[in-house]
């Protein structure tokens, strides 16, 4: 039983390590071979926030490797699994997402930024990110719903990017500096562009939010589970840019889609919140009507006079009648069994036969005479006549 435990540990903690290292460094891979993130640049002061704006892609990149991570370790978690279990699934996440620190660091050491430290700089954003990453994937093994938001919205956070970065793959054209969460694409007006930076995170969050709460509620959550359903992915934006920090210039690069992000988690509760509290259309609340069933019997309320109507003979299915009187040779064709016949299993009553409708005799017909009948009655009654005389 030991042994069976300790295989199973060991290969829920693999899992976990291994898929949340494997994650971090197919993100940084994709976001080099993209343009995303170039950590080799040389940056004056001015241009100082497009490099503050890479390190909210860094710490990001670390924290979804960790819930990465834990959402595959949660299929290995062993049934009925207490918190303990949970947080060491976590920490081994947390330390997978850590390959994001050496691997962001290597490159940045040929980086050159006014005022900044390069290497040290990105080394700590990344290990802030593979930290705050563990609390990620804690909450990924212990809800579903933070599963399904940290899916969604890094599936959109990475939809936005690519769209940004399309542009310029055709030939002869620069790379974007693309910024998280904001649509950063080259055929965009910069006045555009500036509002979209403010409106794109908040907008994903309340839509995503709206849309997982419902899908919570459909499935009977919890209020609460449903209420905080939109929290967890627009977190990781937040606490990404939090890492980051909103930049230095006075044009907004940094700073706007820093406050976008502060409102990120707001927006994404609120969503969720909505769809908790919002009442369902009448046809979903109403009952829907059963079949017409026939009433119950009504129970008597004494039980005295329900005694009493129990104890009562029911009355005769049959209705009294005279002896039926023999008419003009007609006689019925029931009649009394005698005393000596054996005793017949009882038949099921029928129902009372209704009395035969007497019949009037058929009138008497005279029969026709022929004449030498009636000549010899007259010759007889004349004879007689002379005898009286």
């Amino acid at each position: 039983m030991p042994v069976m435990a300790f295989r199973t540990s060991a290969k829920l903690l693999g899992v976990t390590l291994g898929i949340a290292a494997l994650a971090g460094a197919s993100q940084l891979g994709l976001a080099y071979g993209l343009g995303i993130v170039r950590l080799t640049r040389v940056l004056e002061l001015t241009a100082r926030d497009q490099w503050t704006a890479q390190l909210a892609w860094v710490a990001w990149f670390a924290m979804s490797a960790a819930v990465l991570g834990g959402i595959a370790g949660r299929s290995y978690l062993p049934k009925h699994s207490g918190a303990g279990t949970r947080l060491g699934t976590a920490v081994t996440a947390g330390l997978g997402a850590a390959v994001v620190v050496p691997l962001t660091m290597q490159p940045a050491r040929t980086a050159e930024v006014a005022g900044v430290e390069p290497v040290f700089v990105i080394g700590a954003c990344a290990t802030l990110g593979a930290v705050a990453g563990l609390f990620a994937a804690y909450a990924a093994l212990s809800r579903q719903v933070a599963r399904w938001s940290f899916l969604v919205i890094g599936t959109a956070v990475w939809v936005i990017a690519i769209i940004s970065v399309a542009p310029s793959m055709a030939p002869g054209k620069e790379l974007p500096t693309v910024r998280l969460g904001v649509i950063d694409a080259a055929f965009l007006d910069d006045s555009l562009t500036r509002r979209t930076a403010l409106f794109t995170m908040p907008v994903l969050a309340l839509i995503s939010g709206i849309a997982l709460g419902w899908t919570a509620r459909r499935r009977d959550f919890s209020t609460l589970t449903i209420a905080l359903s939109g929290l967890a992915g627009p977190a990781l934006l937040t606490a990404a840019y939090l890492v980051a920090g909103p930049g230095s210039g006075d044009d907004g690069y940094q700073s706007v889609p820093y406050w976008a992000a502060m409102t990120a988690a707001g927006a994404g509760v609120l969503g969720s919140v909505l769809a908790a509290v919002l009442r369902r259309a009448p046809e979903t609340d109403r009952v829907k009507p059963t079949p017409d069933r026939p009433p119950l019997p009504r129970r008597d309320p004494d039980p005295v006079s329900a005694i009493a109507k129990a104890s009562t003979p029911l009355p005769s299915p049959l209705p009294p009648q005279s002896q039926p009187t023999p008419f003009d040779g007609f006689t019925p064709s029931r009649a009394r069994p005698s005393k000596a016949s054996p005793a017949k299993e009882p038949q099921p009553i029928s129902p009372p036969l209704p009395h035969p409708t007497p019949v009037a005799p058929p009138p008497q017909v005279k029969e026709r005479r022929q004449p030498e009948d009636r000549d010899k009655d007259g010759v007889a009654e004349w004879v007689s006549g002379l005898g009286n005389g």
